[in-house]
């Protein structure tokens, strides 16, 4: 991996009137891929012992496959995520809270 796809999220909480006042949280983006990417390994040789149509007797409504297609789905938001330059994702104020969330 590459020293420009190096990104991390960042998770900042801020509440007005509380002893905690500011909470970071750094998140590499890459190791929440590459634990996809492990985790979408075992799905696809899941998939080879699991049939495509469920059994209507089942009580979970979710398939493998369904699965596997969410978790590729992720994986692609996460490059996607990694791609452009260092951005906020997400800025909210309000009376009270703070919530921010950005890719550095």
């Amino acid at each position: 991996m590459s020293i420009k796809g190096f990104r991390a999220l960042w998770i900042r909480l801020q509440i007005k009137d509380r002893r905690f006042i500011k909470i970071p949280f750094p998140i590499q983006l890459y190791i929440f891929e590459e634990l996809l990417d492990c985790f979408l390994d075992l799905l696809i040789i899941g998939c080879f012992f699991v049939p495509k149509t469920a059994a209507p007797n089942t009580s979970s409504h979710i398939s493998i496959h369904a699965m596997k297609a969410l978790v590729i789905d992720v994986i692609t938001l996460l490059r996607s995520l990694n791609d452009d330059e260092p951005y906020d994702l997400i800025d909210v104020t309000t009376d009270k809270v703070k919530v921010s969330i950005k890719i550095r």
